[in-house]
């Protein structure tokens, strides 16, 4: 288990960036960390990595407390992995070579058996022997996953890891880190800027706001609570609406149709290959955003579910 402790970064006296954060990060969990561009992410890892140093508080691997990045001879720790947005890969060794040299230290035919395995897992035998440098983007990211856990890392840490993949590789990714978490016994620690990319794939999720990380919850649950309107946003679309004098709010997918409903005028709808996505108005004006797997008619009247 990783744990941390009244954990505070500050460049200077003057730019605080992390303020005394406690969390703990236990095997068989996949936790994801939202949060803006800027609002201290990917510092966060590379502190719990062992690449920066913190100004306050402490980081605890298996309840052993681990030094400083400047406290080791090379940085990092045994038994964290992360994936940064670079991928961090040498560009001029191929992909076994990649995945072979950071288990150089292990007994050769364990060490041969490893790298062919994860290979295999990533789906990289078709350019094992190519240079990471002319790898795409998808496969350099595939290598750099499949190097971080070679070492058979007990916590692994990913960077923005759907940034810049398309629909079709994010849920790829996504499979692939769940076989991932469940072969390897691996405890996943994800930070984006797109908390719906994380809804699909962990199991406990925080926010990181000024500096400060909020208290972990069950994602599914959360994203059906829409009492906090700026936090349900992160996950998606909400519509937030006047009737019968009470502001009503629901997810785009939401919705039935009522003769007594709120009367709604489509002016444009766009398809994204899985659903309709339709941009009605009501009489006064406010925008409501239904998904449907049909083509809704241009006039309407509906109900959020449970309204009546």
């Amino acid at each position: 288990m990783l744990q941390i402790k009244n954990l505070s970064y500050n460049i200077d006296s003057n730019h605080r960036i992390l303020y005394r954060i406690n969390a703990s990060f236990k095997p068989g969990e996949i936790y994801g960390i939202a949060g803006k561009s800027g609002a201290g992410k990917s510092s966060f890892l590379n502190i719990l990595a062992g690449y920066l140093d913190h100004s306050e508080g402490q980081v605890l691997l298996h309840d052993r407390l681990l030094p400083q990045s400047t406290q080791r001879l090379i940085p990092g720790h045994p038994g964290i992995s992360l994936v940064s947005q670079d991928y961090s890969l040498d560009l001029f060794h191929t992909c076994e070579e990649n995945i072979r040299e950071v288990i150089l230290n292990w007994e050769p035919r364990l060490r041969e058996k490893r790298v062919k395995h994860l290979i295999k897992v990533f789906r990289l035998t078709h350019v094992n022997t190519t240079k990471a440098r002319f790898l795409s983007g998808g496969e350099q990211q595939r290598l750099a996953i499949a190097r971080a856990i070679a070492p058979k890392p007990s916590i692994l840490l990913l960077d923005e890891p759907f940034s810049h993949l398309d629909q079709v590789l994010k849920l790829r990714l996504i499979t692939l880190l769940l076989h991932l978490q469940e072969t390897e016994q691996i405890c996943l620690v994800l930070v984006s800027h797109d908390a719906q990319d994380m809804l699909t794939i962990c199991t406990k999720m925080a926010f990181l706001r000024q500096g400060k990380l909020t208290t972990f919850f069950n994602p599914s649950e959360r994203y059906h609570n829409l009492n906090n309107l700026t936090e349900a946003r992160w996950f998606g679309e909400v519509n937030s609406i006047k009737w019968k004098g009470t502001m009503v709010r629901f997810r785009p997918n939401d919705f039935y149709e009522d003769p007594d409903g709120i009367p709604i005028r489509r002016e444009k709808c766009l398809f994204n290959g899985i659903v309709f996505i339709h941009y009605f108005y009501t009489e006064s004006r406010e925008e409501v955003i239904l998904h449907s797997i049909n083509k809704l008619p241009i006039t309407l009247k509906i109900l959020p579910n449970g309204v009546k």
